[in-house]
């Protein structure tokens, strides 16, 4: 059946969407037969009974049910409720209501016609959700269909009736963020969704349909917001006799909603007595049902007690109540004064001059009896006191007031009075009297007494009872001395020191009464000083520069102050300009001296002595803690091949030992290489490498360490090592001199023969010509002469085979020496013994042999002459050696003292080859 009105509703539903297409009238009937069918709808929810012809429905309105049926209105039906109401009656009309439905889990409902046999029955089951405020809850009731193509709209019903949710297939829409709709799929008949944050707003009735007369359908649920119950009030007879019962009644209300839900819900109380929870009866205490009320017999003492309660809904508890107190009536019994009067020995203490009281007499009788005040002086005679009421307000007492009296009168019964008496004990302390060094101590005008001298000082305090006296000095705990009799209070202070400044006071004291005193002042005088009770720190630590200063606090005694412009620093450095202030301590004596010393450099280290007045307070040291300075004339050089040599000036130590960290650079980076000591400030400091790779370039740095700090890295410097030349290259270079020397040797033996084979053509051509004369031996002379290398290169350069250049060693001079030939005539004699022949023979050998030996050492042919006496002559350049510094030394000849006759040159010393010079050289 209900499938059949969800498909009947879906038609008129697209009907109404296609309404642009039918005409106005058509809609209206459209609208008529839509309204129908809701009605159909939400009647629809019936429980048909076996038998009965009725068909019922229902409707949920402020906590009621009602309950409807389709019969006639005017007839009369039978109606029974099961569970609720015993048997059936007889109702007119067609619809019932059942109040306050919430109170039953559910509601069975019968109703016939009189026609009927049998009862048509619907039960009603009453959904409730319970829930507190901030909570969340999920509702959920099940849809007898959804619309295929409408809305299905959910309703909240309270004091209003409002839409919250729409909710189409395929969407939902929510006019509250609170509310969250769950069901899935969206067009399921399971109706669920969730409502955050719960307030008492949101309680009520929920429900939901097509048509806004599915706020009121059934079917729905009702959601309670449980609140605390509202604050108690306490009502009941407070004034009663003692002896009598008297009835307290707690009474509140529940602030649950919704409001229909409220009226029926029935609070428990729970009470309190004092602030003591009474949940059981105590003594004489009775509770009455849910213990709202609460019944007892009066005393006196429940005057004493405070009672409140607390309202109980489902655990959940009000505020308590204000509290209430019984007010017994009872005649006067005992009498009290309330202040608490100091008595001892059955006397109150009273001291002279002031008032008594505040006291506050009262007799223990309600309603509350009159009070009066009397006082007795010491002639028996009783005057009226100034009071008010109970209390005695003021009363100047004297030393001849020895009694108060407190009289009673209770309900205007004059012969029925009570009366309390207190006992006066009237104490007085006068002022104390002082005197110092026999004058009287003011505290305008203190007593001028310079340090060393003595003090005499006198006390005396007069009063009842004896007072205690004291002498002590004020902002001091110690007490000079104490008495405790009526006698002077004597005090001798044989040497006064600066300490001793200050004010004094003589105090009298006696129990119960205000101390009296006297002050005056003392004023020692006294010379500055250090301060040795506090710490002094004498040994400073400090780096140096522009901006470092060390400040300096001297604890010092003075009375009068000490004025800065007396006070100078001395110090390592002439003419300090050292700026100081006096501030005072805690005591007029003490002050201190501060300055704030400059450490412009190292010159400023050392000792600083503190002058007043030019006479010595205190000295003290301030000793470097400073970063090392940077070395200084950093640099290095390359002594011998492979071997460099790091030099530096060792700067200022800071103060603390030092020592160099010398780095080197390499592809990585930098990293220490060396760590040396210090010799001390301005000495020289030397690094020695190991051997280094000779042409290659290395980099260096050095700073300068100590416990506090290093210096800055110094410049940078780059470095080459020395290049000597190495074994192998000599060895080679030896191998290619003496292979190009073999070859000169050869070309020079080629020439050599050649030209021996000239020269012999030439000396049998010469033969010829000379007359035969004889020509003695001559011992040969060699003479040794340096030869001009300038003319050896020159000729080198003209020969036909030039050797491999020999390098020469730069500490080696190559010096070339030609031998001379000479033949003399002193060793004639000798060989004129030899056949002529032979004679002819030697001289044409020797004449070869000189011709040779020209020829080796350069000399030409032509320059070659023979004398008469058979000598040859050769030509020799006796040029200075090139290495000789010496411009003014002549040539030196060597060999010429100690002259061997030899007739050879000497061609060892690397004697050039020597070309044959053209014909056209020689002409030239």
């Amino acid at each position: 059946m209900f499938t059949l009105i969800a498909a009947l509703v879906d038609f008129f539903n697209v009907l109404s969407a296609w309404r642009y297409r039918i005409s106005s009238r058509t809609i209206i009937m459209i609208r008529i037969l839509q309204a129908l069918f809701l009605t159909i709808v939400i009647y629809a929810r019936v429980f048909e009974s076996q038998g009965g012809s009725l068909s019922i429905s229902t409707r949920f309105n402020d906590g009621d049910v009602s309950f409807m049926w389709n019969g006639p209105s005017s007839d009369s039906y039978d109606v029974a409720l099961p569970g609720l109401r015993d048997g059936a009656f007889n109702v007119n009309g067609s619809n019932y209501t059942v109040k306050n439905a919430i109170d039953y889990e559910s509601i069975i409902f019968d109703v016939k016609a009189k026609s009927d046999t049998n009862y048509s029955r619907i039960i009603y089951k009453v959904s409730k959700i319970e829930s507190k405020e901030g909570d969340s809850v999920t509702i959920s009731w099940t849809a007898p269909f959804f619309p295929q193509a409408g809305v299905y709209t959910i309703y909240h019903q309270n004091k209003a009736n409002r839409s919250i949710i729409q909710v189409t297939s395929n969407t939902v829409t929510t006019q509250n963020s609170k509310y969250e709709y769950l069901s899935q799929p969206f067009n399921s008949t399971n109706i669920t969704f969730m409502l955050r944050n719960i307030t008492l707003d949101d309680a009520g009735y929920y429900a939901g349909g097509i048509g806004t007369e599915a706020a009121w359908s059934g079917g729905g649920v009702v959601l309670i917001v449980l609140g605390n119950p509202s604050t108690p009030n306490i009502t009941g007879l407070l004034n009663i006799p003692v002896g009598n019962t008297t009835n307290l009644t707690c009474s509140s209300t529940s602030t649950s909603s919704p409001d229909y839900y409220a009226k029926l819900v029935k609070l428990s109380y729970k009470w309190f007595v004092n602030g003591k929870d009474v949940q059981k009866p105590i003594g004489d205490i009775r509770f009455s049902e849910r213990y709202r009320d609460m019944r007892f017999t009066v005393s006196k003492n429940h005057r004493y007690n405070q009672y409140s309660c607390e309202a109980i809904e489902k655990n959940l508890l009000s505020k308590r109540s204000d509290p209430v107190q019984i007010n017994p009536l009872y005649e006067p019994g005992t009498m009290s004064i309330s202040g608490k009067p100091d008595i001892h020995n059955g006397k109150l203490t009273v001291k002279e001059g002031e008032t008594v009281g505040p006291y506050n007499c009262s007799a223990d009788c309600n309603p509350p009896c009159e009070i009066k005040w009397r006082y007795k002086d010491i002639d028996d005679k009783v005057n009226d006191a100034s009071s008010s009421g109970q209390e005695l307000s003021v009363l100047k007492v004297n030393r001849n007031i020895s009694l108060l009296r407190c009289i009673a009168i209770y309900m205007n019964k004059t012969d029925d009075k009570k009366k309390h008496n207190i006992t006066l004990d009237v104490q007085y302390l006068d002022n104390p009297v002082v005197l110092i060094n026999n004058k009287n101590g003011e505290p305008n005008h203190p007593v001028e007494i310079r340090e060393g001298g003595q003090l005499r000082l006198s006390c005396n305090v007069n009063g009842n009872p004896v007072p205690k006296i004291t002498l002590q000095k004020v902002a001091g705990d110690s007490k000079i001395n104490q008495s405790t009799s009526g006698d002077w209070l004597n005090h001798t202070m044989q040497s006064l020191e600066c300490s001793n400044i200050g004010t004094y006071k003589c105090t009298g004291m006696s129990p119960g009464f205000n101390d009296t005193e006297k002050m005056f002042r003392i004023n020692v005088s006294c010379d500055t000083r250090l301060d040795y009770s506090l710490p002094m720190k004498t040994l400073y630590g400090s780096k140096s520069g522009q901006d470092i200063k060390i400040t300096v606090a001297v604890p010092v005694i003075a009375n009068p102050p000490p004025h800065k412009s007396s006070v100078r620093w001395f110090g390592p450095v002439e003419d300090l300009d050292i700026a100081s202030t006096v501030s005072q301590q805690d005591v007029p004596y003490k002050h201190r001296i501060n300055s704030s010393i400059p450490i412009l450099d190292q010159n400023y280290f050392g000792n600083y002595t503190l002058k007043y007045n030019m006479t010595d307070v205190v000295t003290i040291t301030i000793n470097a803690e400073d970063v090392p300075q940077v070395p200084r004339n950093f640099n290095g050089y390359s002594y011998a091949s492979g071997y460099i040599n790091l030099t530096w000036v060792s700067g200022f130590d800071g103060g603390e030992v030092q020592h160099f960290i010398l780095s080197i650079k390499d592809q990585f980076g930098w990293h220490e290489l060396a760590n040396l000591s210090d010799p001390g400030q301005g000495r020289v400091v030397h690094y020695e490498s190991g051997r280094l790779n000779a042409g290659q370039k290395y980099w260096y740095q050095l700073k300068s360490c100590n416990i506090i700090n290093c210096s800055k890295e110094s410049a940078e410097i780059t470095i080459t090592p020395k290049a000597e030349p190495r074994l192998s290259v000599l060895l080679d270079k030896t191998f290619v001199i003496g292979a190009s020397s073999a070859v000169v040797i050869l070309i020079l033996t080629i020439v050599f023969v050649l030209i021996i084979l000239k020269r012999k053509t030439a000396l049998n051509r010469q033969d010829n010509q000379q007359d035969g004369a004889e020509i003695a031996d001559q011992p040969d002379v060699v003479l040794y002469a340096a030869v001009d290398k300038s003319a050896f290169q020159k000729n080198q350069n003209k020969a036909d085979v030039v050797a491999e250049a020999v390098p020469e060693k730069k500490d080696e001079t190559d010096n070339l020496y030609a031998v001379v030939e000479k033949k003399t005539t002193t060793e004639a004699k000798p060989s004129a013994t030899k056949p002529e022949s032979e004679q002819k023979n030697e001289c044409k050998r020797e004449r070869q042999e000189g011709a040779t030996a020209a020829e080796a050492t350069g000399a030409s042919g032509t320059s070659r002459n023979v004398n008469q006496d058979g000598l040859i002559y050769i030509d020799v350049d006796f040029a200075k050696k090139p290495e000789n510094k010496d411009k003014n030394e002549k040539p030196k000849i060597h060999g010429e003292e100690d002259r061997t006759e030899y007739t050879f040159v000497d061609f060892s010393k690397k004697a050039p080859v020597v070309k044959e010079k053209p014909k056209k050289e020689e002409e030239k």
